[in-house]
Order: C-alpha cells, then structure tokens, then sequence
C-alpha cells in the first residue's frame, strides 16, 4: 500500500494548490430534519422550476415526492400549475403529461383555424468504428376541419470490421388525413410505410423488408354523460408486405379504442384495447404456391381505482393479450405461432400519510410462449410507520411459478415449479440533529424443483434451495452542513443447496462480512472533498468437499476531490485504489482458520476532469485517466508476478449548444479520444510483453432541429 499512500499525498497537495475559489450558488434547505433536498441550483437555474414544499405537497396528493418531482421535471411544469390542470382535468397529477402529449395528435382537439408546424431534426454520431445518421420530420397542417399530419424517422447505420463495410436502414413514415364530419367525428385515410435493409459482405443471408399499409380511417369521439368518455378508431385497407421470408398481399383492418368511467372522487375505471389483423395470401419468394394466411391480434388493459384518495382506497389493474401470427414454411405449408399473456393485480391501501401506511397486494398471470407456458401467483406487504423519532419499513413478498418448457434439441421437455420467499426491515431512529442510525435485515428462500415431462429423462436443472439472510448497522454522523460522516457493518450468509445426493458436492455456504467507512467535507464554499473506504471478506465452503474452501478479500478506497473554481471552470479529481487477494481457506485442528494465498489482484486509476464553458453555447472538458493493474500468483509456493497492465485513456471535447436563427438549434458533442495499453504476461517468471496498442480517432455526435 506504499503506492496508495504516495498517491493519496499527492492528491492532497492538488487539493491544497485549488484555494482561487469563487463562492458557489445553493440550492433550498430543508425545513426540518424529516425533509431531505429536494431542489438544486441545476434544476431552478436551468428549468426555471422550485420545489418548495414538495414533501407536504405530496403528502396530500398521497403520492411519492420523488414521482411528484419527476413530473415537473419531464413536462417542464410548476407545482402549481401542474396541480391546477390536474383539478380541472378531473384526473390524478401523474396524467396530465400523458393526456396533453396524446392530444397534441387528436383530430379533436384542433379548432377551425388555419395553422400549421413543421419540425426537422438530423443527428450524426461518429465514433471508431461505426457511423450513425438520423433524419426526421414531423409535419401537421390544419385548415378548417380539415387536418394532415406526417411523421418519418429515417435512420442510416454503417459500421467497419475487417476491413469491412456493415450498412443498415431503417425508414418509418405515417401520413394521415382527416376531415371532421361532426365535432366527434373524422373520415380520412392513412398511409404506414416501413423499411429495413441490411448488408454485410460476409453474409450470405443478408435481409430486407418494405411493408406499406394503405387504409381509410374513422375516428369517433363519444361523451356519453360527464362522467363516462369513450374513444373508438377504425381503420380499413391493403396489405403488401415483402422480405427474404415471404411476400404477403391482402387486407389488413384496425380496431382500437378506449373507455373511460368516473363516479365522483371515489371511483374511476380506464378500459383500453384494441384488435388487428390482415387476411391474405401468402409466398415464399422463392415459391409460386400462394398460401391463405391469416394474422390476428387482439390486447385489452384496464385500470380501476376505488376511493384513490381517501384512508382506504384499491387498485386493480388487469392486462390481457393473444396474437396468431401465420409464415410459409420450406416444404409450403404454413406454420402457426400463437402467443398470449393475461394478468391481474389488486392493491388494498390502508394510509394515513406517507409515513404510516399499510399496502397490501396479489397478482396473477399466465403466458405462453415459443418455448412453454408459465403461470405465476404472489402476495406482497408493504408497511411504514413512523412513531416520534422511530420509523420502522418492512416488506415481505411471496411468489409462486410454474413454468413448463418444451423440448429443445438434446433437453427434454420439463415442468419447474418454484415459490420465492423474501422479508425485509429497517429500523432508523435519529439521535439529536446529528446522528441517525439504521438497523435493517432481509431474508429469503428461493426453491425449485424440476420434474420431466419425458418418463425417466433427466431435467436440464437440479432440485435446489437458495436461502439467503443478512443485517447491516448503519451510523450516520452530521457535524453541521460541511462536514458529514458515515460507517456501517453488514453481515450476510447465501447458502445454496442442491437436493439429490449425486450434487450435494456442491453445495456451498458464503459467509460475507462488509465495513464501510465514508466521510464528505467541504474544505471551502466551492472545494469538496469525499472518500469511501470499505473492506469485504468472502468465505466461501464446501460443506461435502472442505478442500474446496475458499475466502476472497477486498480493500477497496475512494477519494474525490471536486472544486468549482471559476462559475465557468470546474475541476473534478478521483483516485480509486483496490487490492484483492484471494487463496484457499483451511480450518486448522484447534478450530482457528488459515489462508493460503494463491493470486493477488491491485488496481489503481486516477482520473480527472476539467470543465471550461466560456459561453452558454460552448464548453470544452478534459478526462486524462490513468490505470495500472497488478496481478501476483503462488508459483511453487513461492509468490510471482503473473501479469501487469497499463493504460492511458485521454479524451479532449467541446459541447456546444448553437442557436440556429430564430427557430433552429445545433447541439452536440465534438471530440478525440487517445488511448495507450500495454500488458505483459509472466510465465515461469519470464516476462513476455504484448506491442503497444495506441487508439487515436475522433468521435462524437451532432444533432440540428428546425421548427417552422
């Protein structure tokens, strides 16, 4: 650990050398010890967006404060506007995103004005080896009743090996037009063409696709009452579908829609579905037999949510799916794949706030597939409560699986019943307004038993158990909002067992033993310091085969440095040391144990990045890292050098974010990766060093948007 403590000096004096500090910006502070950061200086600066009050806002939407962030975060709205829209909407706060991107490409929400978008967007990824070119438009004109709107993503791939050139497309396009007869509802047509094209020269089976579906649409709108909406949509036309498999031609319909039913505050049901399908002949392109074929799929998915915001409330949600899907066979037959999935799931919750609260929970499914079918039940418990100063969290969840797998090649087919069992807890109770500590356990038993389907063939897996139960302490020390500090001692033991007694040799018990130590203090407004220090042990026993102990060690240090030096110049430092030796485990006669060490792995890397953005439309970063990697083993009894290795990555960049005149906009990221390895090899004692490998290429990616 020499090297470890010379680094870890000079990493001092980096940090000592970063004292030219401006102040740093902070974000919001919490209001009492119970409330953890919910703002940072990034999200209010940047999004213009504030999460004061977060956590007692969430508390009375009864929903998490982290998905409640999240909502603003992705659609860009305040609390309070997305609260309000919420309200008005009659709907919970987490749709309102969903319904107003939905409505964005509803014929029904447009008036009779006349306007019109029209969006371009081109990206261009370089890298080593492999080029990627993205193009895509989306268009929509309204003029009266009558609406048009196209979208095409077109995306061109293009990769070297061996001197070789890899080429792959992928073209989408989806026009459609409507004229809207009645406030509810549209006639029209659309157009669905798609394309896929790959080639490698050193392929013989290179493939391609084009499949264009040519249909009339209507689209219909009912308001039944105010508590009951429904949307249905249907679509008629021409099939032509082509690529190396088969040539299909022939009908094709569509059939989709959803219902929705609301009873005041205490009752809402979601219902949506939809069924397609085509009819048609069919050929391989090779052949001249037609085949009538036929392809159907049908899916249906439901949500009903029963007194969703008072102290007892349910929630069941109910999916199922079938689909048939028929392709030419060599020998001119056709052959059928059919597939299905059905599930349902229930939710009682018994809640008084988000910190006592009791969830209670079953599930149900079966599904059938290429290779079998599987039927799964389970039951699951959630619970919190917080009682002054003491908040206790458990979990238990109970799984029952029956999978049954047909043949495939040399493996019989095979039935593997399985019931998973797990339960968790943790304890956390503060001490003052500095020290918190938490007490948490889990366990778990995992069994399976496989059983042929075939008389007496032998199934491809063995009766097991997987038992698995652990603790860990955890204390937590915050001298004031500079300085925080944390250590921490987990305990675990996995023992997996196989039933028969021809595999008992096996079986093993893993005892591990976890400490962790890590502490963050910020030196100066600006200039953090951070480390984690940990160490594990694993021992691992053969309890039917002794001399197959073994125990592995880990030491394991992490410091950071991060300075903000200028409000436009950051420095980032990380210096990663670990040290891994492993060997056989052997319990002596007086009952202590001993380890022969047989390989010993260290591992170092330094690594740094420094960030300048002179303007908001330009940043240029540096990431020099360093790695070294020493691998020792017992040669003889004597230890040996087995192999070291040295690495320098080195990667220089600029971000760039450009407006574009009045409505576009080039973003991207330009730069030029250098990386340097050498590794050399011992045998016998004798070092055989590999050449020198060097990488020197350009990479990045650049995408423009056009909005009219």
């Amino acid at each position: 650990m020499r090297n470890l403590r010379r680094l870890l000096a000079g990493l001092v004096l980096v940090g000592l050398g970063l004292l030219a500090i401006v102040p740093s910006g902070r974000a919001q502070a919490p209001l009492s010890a119970r409330f953890a950061f919910a703002d940072t200086t990034l999200l209010r600066d940047t999004l213009g967006l504030k999460f004061d009050r977060l956590f007692e806002t969430a508390d009375s939407l009864r929903m998490l404060p982290d998905s409640l962030r999240a909502q603003m975060i992705r659609y860009r709205l305040p609390m309070f506007r997305l609260i309000a829209m919420a309200d008005s909407m009659g709907m919970p706060v987490d749709s309102v995103g969903v319904i107003i991107t939905r409505e964005r490409f509803n014929a029904f929400s447009t008036d009779d004005a006349t306007k019109g978008t029209f969006r371009y967007t081109s990206g261009y990824n370089i890298a080593k080896t492999t080029t990627v070119w993205t193009n895509g438009g989306d268009f929509t004109l309204n003029r009266g009743k009558m609406y048009l709107r196209n979208g095409t993503n077109i995306v061109m791939d293009r990769s070297t090996a061996g001197g070789r050139v890899s080429q792959r497309q992928t073209r989408e396009s989806t026009t459609e037009a409507n004229w809207r007869t009645s406030p509810n509802l549209s006639l029209g047509g659309r157009a669905l063409i798609t394309g896929f094209d790959s080639f490698d020269p050193a392929s013989t089976t290179n493939e391609g696709e084009t499949k264009s579906e040519l249909q009339v649409s209507a689209r219909t709108r009912q308001q039944m009452s105010r508590q009951m909406q429904s949307d249905l949509n249907m679509f008629a036309g021409t099939l032509n579908l082509k690529n190396f498999g088969q040539i299909k031609q022939g009908f094709t319909g569509d059939v989709n829609g959803r219902l929705r039913v609301s009873r005041g505050q205490w009752f809402s049901h979601d219902v949506s579905g939809g069924v397609n399908g085509n009819l048609a002949r069919t050929r391989r392109p090779a052949s001249t037999v037609d085949l009538r074929t036929h392809d159907l799929a049908a899916s249906l998915r439901g949500t009903a949510q029963i007194f969703q915001a008072s102290a007892v409330s349910a929630n069941i949600n109910y999916s199922g799916r079938r689909s048939t899907v028929e392709t030419p066979t060599d020998a001119d037959t056709v052959n059928r794949l059919i597939t299905s999935g059905y599930t349902v799931d229930a939710t009682l919750r018994l809640r008084l706030d988000n910190d006592r609260f009791l969830n209670l929970s079953g599930n149900a499914g079966t599904g059938t597939s290429l290779t079998g079918v599987r039927d799964d039940y389970g039951f699951r418990a959630q619970a919190r409560w917080v009682q002054g100063v003491w908040a206790l969290d458990g979990d238990y969840a109970n799984l029952i699986r029956n999978s049954e797998f047909l043949r495939r090649g040399n493996s019989p087919a095979y039935r593997d019943d399985g019931d998973d069992n797990t339960a968790s807890g943790q304890l956390t109770r503060p001490f003052g307004r500095r020290v918190t500590a938490k007490l948490s356990g889990n366990i778990s038993l995992s069994q399976s038993r496989p059983v042929s389907l075939e008389g007496n063939a032998t199934p491809p897996t063995t009766p097991r158990d997987s038992y698995r139960q652990s603790y860990r302490v955890e204390g937590i020390y915050t001298a004031n909002e500079r300085l925080n500090t944390g250590v921490a001692l987990e305990v675990a033991l996995a023992r997996s067992i196989n039933l028969p007694a021809a595999s008992t040799s096996n079986n093993t018990d893993t005892r591990s033993y976890r400490g962790e130590w890590r502490w963050s203090y910020r030196l100066m407004r600006g200039f953090t310091a951070s480390q984690t220090n940990t160490i594990i042990s694993d021992y691992q026993f053969y309890p039917f085969a002794p001399e197959r102990n073994t125990l592995s060690l880990d030491y394991n240090a992490v410091t950071n440095l991060n300075a903000v030096l200028t409000p436009r110049l950051t420095v980032e430092l990380s210096h990663n040391a670990r040290q891994q030796p492993t060997g056989d485990w052997r319990v002596l006669d007086d009952g202590t144990g001993a380890l022969l060490p047989a390989n010993e792995s260290m591992n170092y890397t330094l690594r740094s990045r420094v960030t300048w953005s002179p303007s908001p439309a330009l940043s240029l970063f540096l990431t020099p890292e360093y790695q070294a990697s020493d691998r020792t083993g017992t040669v003889n009894g004597n230890e040996a050098p087995t192999r070291t290795s040295r690495r320098l990555n080195f990667t220089g960049a600029a971000n760039i974010n450009v407006p574009v005149g009045a409505r576009g906009n080039l973003t991207g990221t330009v730069g030029r990766t250098f990386s340097s390895d050498r590794t050399t090899t011992y045998s016998q004692g004798l070092p055989q060093a590999s050449p020198l490998a060097e990488q020197d290429y350009w990479n990045g990616s650049l995408q423009f948007s056009w909005e009219l």
